[in-house]
């Protein structure tokens, strides 16, 4: 079951930008996290919606303040 909240989908895109663009594996984003990396796949691959809490200890483990987690631009018209 994928999620539908489109703001959720774009987070979860916009993560995966960041990782990418920091170069930082998801095992090693879950250790630093301390989560299990399934959670941070499920996100990914948008299978669930997050806690707040989760979305902040992944920006902090990516070495990014929570802020720019959300600094992220909305296209409605693609979502």
């Amino acid at each position: 079951k994928y999620i539908e909240d489109k703001y959720f989908i774009a987070l979860a895109d916009h993560i995966q930008e960041i990782l990418k663009d920091k170069n930082i594996d998801v095992a090693d984003l879950a250790a630093a996290a301390n989560l299990d990396r399934r959670q941070i796949y499920r996100l990914l691959n948008k299978e669930n919606i997050p806690k707040l809490s989760t979305l902040i200890r992944i920006s902090l483990a990516a070495g990014i303040e929570p802020q720019q987690l959300f600094a992220l631009k909305f296209d409605f018209d693609n979502y």
